[in-house]
Protein backbone atom coordinates (compact mmCIF):
# COMPACT_ATOMS: atom_id res chain seq x y z
CA UNK A 1 0.00 0.00 0.00
CA UNK A 2 1.22 3.59 -0.39
CA UNK A 3 2.36 5.81 2.20
CA UNK A 4 -1.04 7.99 1.61
CA UNK A 5 -3.48 5.01 2.20
CA UNK A 6 -1.60 3.41 4.98
CA UNK A 7 -2.21 6.74 6.52
CA UNK A 8 -6.16 7.34 6.10
CA UNK A 9 -6.37 3.60 6.77
CA UNK A 10 -5.18 4.18 10.15
CA UNK A 11 -6.66 7.10 10.95
CA UNK A 12 -10.26 5.65 9.78
CA UNK A 13 -9.41 2.63 11.90
CA UNK A 14 -8.54 4.27 15.06
CA UNK A 15 -11.29 6.61 14.90
CA UNK A 16 -13.00 3.75 14.31
CA UNK A 17 -12.10 1.70 17.31
CA UNK A 18 -12.56 4.74 19.20
CA UNK A 19 -16.76 5.05 18.23
CA UNK A 20 -16.78 1.17 19.35
CA UNK A 21 -15.52 2.05 22.53
CA UNK A 22 -17.47 4.80 23.31
CA UNK A 23 -20.67 2.64 22.60
CA UNK A 24 -19.64 -0.30 24.16
CA UNK A 25 -19.24 1.91 27.65
CA UNK A 26 -22.95 3.42 26.68
CA UNK A 27 -24.58 -0.45 26.78
CA UNK A 28 -21.91 -1.72 29.44
CA UNK A 29 -22.43 1.37 31.79
CA UNK A 30 -25.87 -0.45 33.49
CA UNK A 31 -23.46 -2.83 34.97
CA UNK A 32 -22.32 0.33 37.60
CA UNK A 33 -25.76 0.13 39.41
CA UNK A 34 -26.13 -3.96 38.91
CA UNK A 35 -25.55 -6.14 41.45
CA UNK A 36 -23.01 -9.19 40.44
CA UNK A 37 -24.86 -12.12 42.40
CA UNK A 38 -27.63 -12.00 39.82
CA UNK A 39 -25.13 -13.92 38.05
CA UNK A 40 -24.39 -16.28 39.88
CA UNK A 41 -21.04 -16.57 38.34
CA UNK A 42 -17.96 -18.17 40.25
CA UNK A 43 -16.04 -15.65 37.79
CA UNK A 44 -17.12 -12.81 39.94
CA UNK A 45 -15.49 -12.20 42.79
CA UNK A 46 -17.71 -9.24 44.29
CA UNK A 47 -21.09 -7.07 45.22
CA UNK A 48 -20.19 -4.67 42.56
CA UNK A 49 -18.85 -3.83 39.09
CA UNK A 50 -17.20 -0.64 40.25
CA UNK A 51 -15.90 0.21 43.25
CA UNK A 52 -15.04 3.72 44.03
CA UNK A 53 -11.12 4.06 45.34
CA UNK A 54 -10.70 5.46 48.88
CA UNK A 55 -8.68 8.46 49.16
CA UNK A 56 -6.35 9.20 52.04
CA UNK A 57 -3.28 10.19 52.95
CA UNK A 58 -0.35 7.61 53.10
CA UNK A 59 1.01 6.30 56.87
CA UNK A 60 3.21 3.22 55.10
CA UNK A 61 6.69 1.72 54.06
CA UNK A 62 6.52 1.36 50.74
CA UNK A 63 9.10 -0.42 48.79
CA UNK A 64 9.23 -0.73 45.27
CA UNK A 65 11.72 -2.61 42.75
CA UNK A 66 12.79 -2.62 39.13
CA UNK A 67 15.78 -4.03 36.95
CA UNK A 68 17.51 -2.51 33.56
CA UNK A 69 19.70 -4.64 31.26
CA UNK A 70 21.56 -3.95 28.49
CA UNK A 71 23.25 -6.46 25.90
CA UNK A 72 26.74 -7.18 23.92
CA UNK A 73 26.35 -10.02 20.80
CA UNK A 74 30.09 -11.06 20.70
CA UNK A 75 31.38 -13.11 18.25
CA UNK A 76 32.09 -15.86 20.97
CA UNK A 77 29.73 -15.43 23.36
CA UNK A 78 26.76 -12.59 24.81
CA UNK A 79 27.73 -10.18 27.60
CA UNK A 80 24.38 -9.02 29.82
CA UNK A 81 24.39 -6.52 32.64
CA UNK A 82 21.57 -6.07 34.88
CA UNK A 83 21.20 -3.39 37.34
CA UNK A 84 18.23 -4.58 39.74
CA UNK A 85 17.30 -1.45 42.42
CA UNK A 86 14.84 -1.68 45.38
CA UNK A 87 13.34 2.30 46.15
CA UNK A 88 11.88 2.27 49.62
CA UNK A 89 9.89 5.36 50.90
CA UNK A 90 8.10 5.99 54.81
CA UNK A 91 5.32 7.92 54.46
CA UNK A 92 3.57 9.78 56.82
CA UNK A 93 0.18 11.90 56.21
CA UNK A 94 0.75 11.37 52.55
CA UNK A 95 4.89 12.71 52.67
CA UNK A 96 7.70 11.04 52.29
CA UNK A 97 9.83 11.21 55.65
CA UNK A 98 12.73 8.70 55.19
CA UNK A 99 14.17 7.00 51.91
CA UNK A 100 16.02 3.96 51.15
CA UNK A 101 17.73 2.41 48.57
CA UNK A 102 18.89 -1.03 48.13
CA UNK A 103 21.81 -2.18 47.26
CA UNK A 104 22.66 1.36 46.77
CA UNK A 105 21.55 4.67 45.14
CA UNK A 106 24.02 4.03 42.61
CA UNK A 107 25.90 0.80 41.72
CA UNK A 108 27.75 -0.68 39.10
CA UNK A 109 25.27 -3.41 37.47
CA UNK A 110 25.87 -7.29 37.69
CA UNK A 111 27.65 -8.93 34.44
CA UNK A 112 26.21 -11.94 32.99
CA UNK A 113 28.08 -14.42 30.31
CA UNK A 114 26.69 -16.94 28.19
CA UNK A 115 28.82 -18.73 25.87
CA UNK A 116 26.62 -22.13 25.25
CA UNK A 117 25.89 -21.49 21.64
CA UNK A 118 21.95 -20.74 21.99
CA UNK A 119 19.83 -19.66 19.12
CA UNK A 120 18.87 -16.38 19.16
CA UNK A 121 15.47 -16.98 20.82
CA UNK A 122 16.91 -18.47 23.54
CA UNK A 123 19.23 -16.30 24.58
CA UNK A 124 16.82 -13.65 24.60
CA UNK A 125 14.98 -15.59 26.97
CA UNK A 126 17.71 -16.61 28.50
CA UNK A 127 18.40 -12.46 28.94
CA UNK A 128 14.84 -11.84 30.11
CA UNK A 129 15.42 -15.26 32.67
CA UNK A 130 18.35 -13.91 34.32
CA UNK A 131 17.00 -10.21 34.42
CA UNK A 132 13.81 -12.10 36.11
CA UNK A 133 16.05 -13.49 38.62
CA UNK A 134 17.80 -10.44 39.20
CA UNK A 135 15.06 -8.65 40.09
CA UNK A 136 13.19 -11.38 42.31
CA UNK A 137 16.23 -11.66 44.35
CA UNK A 138 16.69 -8.13 44.84
CA UNK A 139 12.76 -7.63 45.56
CA UNK A 140 13.17 -10.95 48.35
CA UNK A 141 16.43 -9.32 49.82
CA UNK A 142 14.76 -5.35 50.09
CA UNK A 143 11.04 -7.59 51.90
CA UNK A 144 13.91 -8.90 54.34
CA UNK A 145 15.78 -6.03 55.19
CA UNK A 146 13.15 -3.34 55.32
CA UNK A 147 9.73 -5.16 56.00
CA UNK A 148 7.86 -2.79 53.93
CA UNK A 149 3.76 -2.69 54.28
CA UNK A 150 3.79 -2.90 50.71
CA UNK A 151 6.18 -3.68 48.07
CA UNK A 152 5.83 -2.86 44.12
CA UNK A 153 7.09 -4.58 41.55
CA UNK A 154 6.87 -3.60 38.07
CA UNK A 155 5.05 -5.90 35.52
CA UNK A 156 2.91 -8.73 36.20
CA UNK A 157 3.65 -10.82 39.64
CA UNK A 158 3.63 -13.77 37.47
CA UNK A 159 6.37 -14.87 34.42
CA UNK A 160 5.17 -14.33 31.23
CA UNK A 161 4.20 -17.09 28.14
CA UNK A 162 7.54 -15.33 26.28
CA UNK A 163 9.42 -16.36 29.20
CA UNK A 164 8.86 -19.87 28.81
CA UNK A 165 11.09 -21.88 26.76
CA UNK A 166 10.31 -25.51 25.16
CA UNK A 167 11.09 -28.83 27.20
CA UNK A 168 13.70 -29.14 25.15
CA UNK A 169 15.51 -25.81 25.49
CA UNK A 170 18.98 -25.45 26.44
CA UNK A 171 17.68 -22.66 29.12
CA UNK A 172 14.73 -24.78 30.20
CA UNK A 173 17.01 -25.15 34.06
CA UNK A 174 16.64 -21.23 34.37
CA UNK A 175 12.69 -21.10 33.49
CA UNK A 176 12.52 -24.09 36.55
CA UNK A 177 14.94 -21.83 38.53
CA UNK A 178 12.47 -18.57 38.13
CA UNK A 179 9.31 -20.81 39.30
CA UNK A 180 10.74 -21.31 42.25
CA UNK A 181 12.22 -18.26 42.59
CA UNK A 182 8.26 -16.28 42.17
CA UNK A 183 7.22 -18.38 44.59
CA UNK A 184 9.93 -17.95 46.80
CA UNK A 185 8.82 -14.54 46.90
CA UNK A 186 5.60 -14.98 47.51
CA UNK A 187 5.97 -16.88 50.88
CA UNK A 188 8.83 -14.09 51.57
CA UNK A 189 6.10 -11.73 51.30
CA UNK A 190 3.86 -13.86 53.56
CA UNK A 191 6.43 -14.40 56.28
CA UNK A 192 6.93 -10.62 56.57
CA UNK A 193 3.59 -9.52 55.91
CA UNK A 194 3.71 -7.51 52.96
CA UNK A 195 1.51 -7.24 50.51
CA UNK A 196 3.39 -8.10 47.40
CA UNK A 197 1.33 -5.57 44.20
CA UNK A 198 2.65 -5.73 40.58
CA UNK A 199 1.71 -2.69 37.77
CA UNK A 200 1.62 -3.46 34.07
CA UNK A 201 2.26 -0.21 32.92
CA UNK A 202 0.85 -0.78 29.63
CA UNK A 203 -1.40 -3.94 29.69
CA UNK A 204 -2.44 -6.05 26.68
CA UNK A 205 -4.37 -8.24 28.88
CA UNK A 206 -8.00 -10.08 28.10
CA UNK A 207 -9.43 -11.94 31.22
CA UNK A 208 -11.64 -9.42 32.20
CA UNK A 209 -13.48 -9.01 28.80
CA UNK A 210 -13.73 -12.32 28.25
CA UNK A 211 -15.27 -12.09 31.80
CA UNK A 212 -18.02 -10.21 31.10
CA UNK A 213 -18.28 -12.08 27.31
CA UNK A 214 -19.29 -15.15 29.25
CA UNK A 215 -20.92 -14.50 32.45
CA UNK A 216 -22.83 -11.11 31.64
CA UNK A 217 -23.61 -10.38 28.46
CA UNK A 218 -24.53 -14.41 28.14
CA UNK A 219 -27.44 -14.23 30.64
CA UNK A 220 -28.02 -9.59 30.27
CA UNK A 221 -29.04 -9.23 26.99
CA UNK A 222 -26.83 -5.68 26.56
CA UNK A 223 -25.16 -6.16 23.79
CA UNK A 224 -23.77 -8.78 21.57
CA UNK A 225 -20.61 -10.80 22.96
CA UNK A 226 -19.02 -10.54 19.47
CA UNK A 227 -18.72 -6.28 20.18
CA UNK A 228 -16.03 -7.50 22.52
CA UNK A 229 -14.01 -9.75 20.14
CA UNK A 230 -10.40 -8.60 19.58
CA UNK A 231 -10.70 -5.83 22.65
CA UNK A 232 -8.18 -5.66 25.68
CA UNK A 233 -9.85 -4.97 28.78
CA UNK A 234 -7.98 -1.25 28.97
CA UNK A 235 -10.12 -0.85 25.69
CA UNK A 236 -13.21 -2.07 27.22
CA UNK A 237 -12.85 0.27 30.22
CA UNK A 238 -11.44 3.09 28.44
CA UNK A 239 -14.90 5.47 28.95
CA UNK A 240 -16.36 2.75 31.27
CA UNK A 241 -14.10 3.75 34.18
CA UNK A 242 -14.07 7.03 35.55
CA UNK A 243 -11.19 8.66 37.93
CA UNK A 244 -11.23 6.82 41.16
CA UNK A 245 -12.51 4.09 40.43
CA UNK A 246 -11.70 0.10 39.65
CA UNK A 247 -13.27 -2.81 38.86
CA UNK A 248 -14.18 -5.76 40.60
CA UNK A 249 -11.26 -8.74 41.74
CA UNK A 250 -10.81 -11.55 39.17
CA UNK A 251 -8.34 -14.36 39.52
CA UNK A 252 -5.58 -14.12 37.13
CA UNK A 253 -7.16 -17.25 35.29
CA UNK A 254 -10.16 -19.60 34.83
CA UNK A 255 -8.04 -22.52 35.00
CA UNK A 256 -4.82 -22.49 36.81
CA UNK A 257 -4.28 -26.31 35.58
CA UNK A 258 -4.74 -25.31 32.61
CA UNK A 259 -2.89 -21.59 32.20
CA UNK A 260 0.87 -22.33 30.66
CA UNK A 261 2.65 -20.65 33.79
CA UNK A 262 0.60 -21.57 36.55
CA UNK A 263 0.50 -25.07 35.64
CA UNK A 264 3.71 -25.31 36.92
CA UNK A 265 3.15 -23.08 40.23
CA UNK A 266 2.22 -24.93 43.37
CA UNK A 267 -1.55 -25.01 43.74
CA UNK A 268 -1.59 -22.82 46.85
CA UNK A 269 -0.20 -19.97 45.11
CA UNK A 270 -1.49 -21.01 41.14
CA UNK A 271 -5.10 -19.94 43.12
CA UNK A 272 -3.62 -16.88 45.26
CA UNK A 273 -3.43 -14.40 42.13
CA UNK A 274 -5.87 -11.88 41.55
CA UNK A 275 -6.33 -8.83 39.66
CA UNK A 276 -8.23 -5.92 39.29
CA UNK A 277 -8.68 -2.27 36.89
CA UNK A 278 -8.06 1.07 38.36
CA UNK A 279 -8.27 4.43 36.88
CA UNK A 280 -6.26 6.84 39.17
CA UNK A 281 -6.25 9.56 36.28
CA UNK A 282 -8.95 10.86 33.59
CA UNK A 283 -6.63 11.83 30.97
CA UNK A 284 -4.79 8.60 31.38
CA UNK A 285 -5.07 4.55 30.60
CA UNK A 286 -6.68 2.47 33.47
CA UNK A 287 -3.88 0.77 34.82
CA UNK A 288 -3.65 -2.77 35.65
CA UNK A 289 -2.84 -4.08 39.58
CA UNK A 290 -1.86 -7.91 40.35
CA UNK A 291 -1.56 -9.02 43.96
CA UNK A 292 -1.09 -12.53 46.04
CA UNK A 293 -3.36 -13.21 48.64
CA UNK A 294 -4.29 -16.09 50.61
CA UNK A 295 -7.57 -14.64 52.58
CA UNK A 296 -11.53 -14.49 52.39
CA UNK A 297 -12.14 -11.13 52.37
CA UNK A 298 -11.46 -9.98 49.24
CA UNK A 299 -13.24 -6.88 48.71
CA UNK A 300 -11.96 -5.41 52.09
CA UNK A 301 -7.99 -6.10 51.23
CA UNK A 302 -8.74 -5.38 46.99
CA UNK A 303 -10.33 -1.80 48.22
CA UNK A 304 -6.69 -1.11 50.70
CA UNK A 305 -4.54 -2.11 47.72
CA UNK A 306 -6.61 0.19 44.85
CA UNK A 307 -6.06 3.10 48.18
CA UNK A 308 -2.41 2.64 48.42
CA UNK A 309 -1.99 2.51 44.72
CA UNK A 310 -4.08 5.00 43.80
CA UNK A 311 -2.22 7.96 46.06
CA UNK A 312 0.79 6.91 44.43
CA UNK A 313 0.16 6.81 40.75
CA UNK A 314 -2.36 9.83 40.30
CA UNK A 315 -0.19 12.43 41.04
CA UNK A 316 0.48 13.10 37.09
CA UNK A 317 -2.45 13.56 34.96
CA UNK A 318 -1.05 11.76 31.89
CA UNK A 319 1.07 9.43 33.67
CA UNK A 320 -0.66 7.45 35.92
CA UNK A 321 1.71 4.91 37.76
CA UNK A 322 3.46 4.46 41.03
CA UNK A 323 5.65 7.08 41.78
CA UNK A 324 7.99 4.26 43.58
CA UNK A 325 8.38 2.62 40.56
CA UNK A 326 9.42 5.18 38.50
CA UNK A 327 11.64 6.19 40.97
CA UNK A 328 13.25 2.71 40.96
CA UNK A 329 13.01 2.57 37.36
CA UNK A 330 15.07 5.97 37.61
CA UNK A 331 17.64 4.17 39.63
CA UNK A 332 18.26 0.93 37.26
CA UNK A 333 18.32 2.10 33.73
CA UNK A 334 21.47 1.51 32.26
CA UNK A 335 23.52 3.03 29.48
CA UNK A 336 25.34 1.30 26.37
CA UNK A 337 28.10 3.39 27.37
CA UNK A 338 28.34 1.00 30.88
CA UNK A 339 28.88 -2.53 28.84
CA UNK A 340 31.25 -0.55 26.84
CA UNK A 341 33.47 -0.50 29.75
CA UNK A 342 33.07 -3.94 30.51
CA UNK A 343 33.85 -5.12 26.99
CA UNK A 344 36.95 -3.02 26.69
CA UNK A 345 38.38 -3.76 29.24
CA UNK A 346 37.91 -7.94 28.35
CA UNK A 347 39.86 -6.50 24.75
CA UNK A 348 42.52 -5.11 26.76
CA UNK A 349 43.22 -8.56 28.18
CA UNK A 350 42.96 -10.35 25.00
CA UNK A 351 44.87 -8.09 22.98
CA UNK A 352 43.89 -6.86 19.44
CA UNK A 353 44.49 -10.46 17.74
CA UNK A 354 41.43 -11.84 19.35
CA UNK A 355 37.97 -10.71 16.64
CA UNK A 356 35.55 -10.67 19.21
CA UNK A 357 33.57 -8.13 17.96
CA UNK A 358 30.09 -8.79 15.79
CA UNK A 359 31.29 -8.34 11.72
CA UNK A 360 27.85 -5.93 11.79
CA UNK A 361 30.38 -3.24 14.36
CA UNK A 362 33.14 -3.32 11.82
CA UNK A 363 31.69 -2.08 8.58
CA UNK A 364 33.66 0.57 7.18
CA UNK A 365 30.77 2.34 5.71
Amino acid sequence: MALDSVIKEAVKFIHSSEENKKLVAEKLSSLKNTKMGEFSSKEILEDNFVFPVEKKPLNARIAGVDSGFVAKNLASLDLVLIRAVGAVFNYKEGKVTESNYYPNYFHFPMPHLSNSALEKHEANCSMSLKRLMEEIKCTKEVIEKFSPDFCFIDGSVVPQYADKPPKDSKVVNHYERILKDFQDLYSVAEKNNCSLIGCVEDSRGSRLRSIVQEEILAKKNLMKKEKLENMFDSSMLDYLLAEGERTFTFTYTKSTAKHPILMDFDEKWGRSIYGFYLRPSSFDRVLRVEFIYGGKDITNYSNKIASVVNELSCMHREYAYPSILIEADMRAKLKPEEINIVFNKIMDKLGKSIKLKMRRENRPF
